[in-house]
């Protein structure tokens, strides 16, 4: 975390029964002003609370006092923490300055009572990578052999290398039942070149970014607008039922305030686009397919040829085409993600273990 060096915050102001170095809330603070008289009409003994036990039909005033919504609700001339009733319950905090003081929980949860003056979500760990939305589907795979002619059988046996012949044509799985040799010329063996293999896939879908998403949220409760504490601090509970923390916008230190110190921030920009969806084939191949070669203008039923293999004898006018099952492509999909996810509204929160 970067830190501004120098920056003042104030430490929190213990209670007799602790001292300053413990930076805890719990405690910490002034102790109320003294309490005065009540109102005409009086009411009855009062104990401490922060809720109010009935008005006077009289005076109009309250028979106790509410510690946390900055008025004399007794009628007492006395505030909040500056009240006897709130002694017990309330206490007076030493807050940083341009620190908000509060308390954290879940999100999802409520603030606590003594800590409803607003509400500040937080968030951190925020992760969106890649792109989604993108599907593929294969195509059948389709297969082509080129095929080289021999001028006379003792040409096609000594081709052991399996590269000579002269290019006669290309062919796939329908048949033509045009001669290969085109009817008319004499030949003596025909040559099977390795396959091509003609693979694709057709993209569906959109893509779109992967959604933001936050390891962790939090919303930190802030104290509420009570009074009766001397400059530069906050009448909170004594006894609060969260994380008591500290928050300030930017990077700051804790140092003497909180001994706890973490970034939060409180939202994000997203300029993230996702290109357009593409695949890519693999896979898929022509192992299990041959070349059937024919006789006298029929497709069918003389002799079967592996890719990269010859045949060395003869046959009458032959045409030929491909026979067997190819296998199928499998797809991957492709899309490219430009532009960023960045947190922002950075923030300090500085809390009492």
């Amino acid at each position: 975390m970067m830190r501004f060096r120098g920056l003042a915050v104030a430490a929190l102001v213990g209670l007799s029964a602790c001292s300053a170095q413990e930076r805890n809330f719990v405690g910490a603070g002034g102790t109320g002003g003294a309490g005065g008289t009540g109102g005409e009409g009086g009411a009855g003994t009062t104990t401490p609370s922060s809720a109010s036990t009935g008005t006077s039909a009289t005076t109009g005033c309250m028979r106790s006092e509410d510690c946390f919504n900055g008025a004399d609700d007794d009628c007492d001339e006395a505030v909040d923490c500056a009240d006897p009733d709130c002694a017990e319950g309330a206490v007076c905090l030493t807050a940083p300055t341009n620190f908000q003081p509060g308390v954290l929980v879940d999100a999802t949860e409520p603030c606590p009572d003594g800590f409803t003056a607003g509400e500040t979500l937080l968030f951190r760990g925020l992760s969106g990578s890649g792109c989604e939305g993108c599907g593929c589907t294969p195509n059948p795979t389709d297969c082509a052999a080129d095929l080289y002619l021999y001028a006379n059988t003792s040409q096609c046996e000594a081709d052991g290398g399996l590269r000579g012949g002269t290019l006669a044509k290309r062919v796939g799985f329908p048949c033509d039942g045009v001669p290969i040799n085109n009817g008319f010329v004499i030949w003596g063996g025909v040559r099977v070149a390795p396959f091509e293999v003609i693979q694709s896939c057709t993209a569906t879908g959109t893509a779109v970014p992967a959604p933001a998403r936050w390891a962790e949220s939090k919303k930190l409760c802030h104290a509420s607008a009570a009074a009766g504490c001397g400059a530069g601090e906050v009448c909170v509970p004594k006894l609060a039922p969260a994380e008591q923390c500290a928050l300030v916008s930017g990077s700051a230190t804790c140092s003497g305030y909180g001994r706890r110190e973490s970034d939060w921030f409180r939202g994000y920009t997203d300029t993230r686009t996702c290109s357009s969806c593409s695949c890519t084939a693999s896979g898929g191949d022509c192992n299990y397919v041959r070349v059937e070669l024919g006789n006298d203008y029929s497709c069918f039923d003389h002799a079967q040829i592996s890719q990269g293999d010859r045949y060395c004898e003869y046959a009458y006018s032959p045409p030929a085409h491909l026979v067997g099952t190819p296998t199928n492509p499998t797809c991957t999909a492709r899309t490219s993600l430009s532009g960023s996810l960045d947190p922002t509204g950075q923030s300090t929160l500085c809390c009492v273990e």
